[in-house]
């Protein structure tokens, strides 16, 4: 009877052990759970963080590109102003007598519209909301094609 009653204490033992193991399994395993889930929570607000960054870069790169598109057009203007040919142009700029054309034609646009010549150019980005001045565009001295007779109310080297 003895012999039984240790065997029935034995299992109860072994019984309790394998019960404490296992809610010990079960607690690493939803520890495991929660910190899986505040790893994952983590990573998606640095992904989203990460993407607004990248927007804002590609705008502001967007706005920038745009800008200096609009001094090129003016520039191609300025270059046509000064009675040379869209092929002269071209030729000058090392384009195509078509880009050279597309760039006249979107700084004639902004001249008549007040826009942004970038605007008017096929595949160009949207406009800048400010196309810097002369000034801070090139810090030497110069004269713009309007007081050499040309119709570009920007300023532009005399020396192109």
């Amino acid at each position: 009877m003895e012999r039984s009653r240790e065997r029935v204490r034995a299992r109860r033992q072994r019984t309790r052990q394998r019960e404490q193991l296992i809610t010990a399994a079960v607690k690493q395993y939803i520890a495991a759970w929660e910190a899986i889930t505040v790893c994952e929570t983590t990573r998606d607000h640095e992904i989203d963080d990460l993407r607004e960054q990248i927007a804002r870069v590609q705008e502001r790169t967007a706005e920038q590109i745009a800008a200096h598109r609009a001094q090129q057009a003016l520039a191609a203007a300025a270059i046509r102003d000064q009675g040379q040919t869209d092929d002269d142009v071209a030729d000058l700029l090392e384009i195509t007598a078509k880009q050279a054309r597309q760039l006249i034609t979107a700084a004639r646009a902004d001249t008549d519209s007040g826009a942004n010549p970038a605007a008017n150019l096929p595949g160009s980005a949207p406009p800048a909301p400010k196309r810097p001045t002369a000034a801070e565009a090139s810090p030497s001295p110069v004269t713009g094609p309007a007081q050499n007779g040309g119709g570009v109310t920007d300023a532009w080297p005399t020396d192109l």
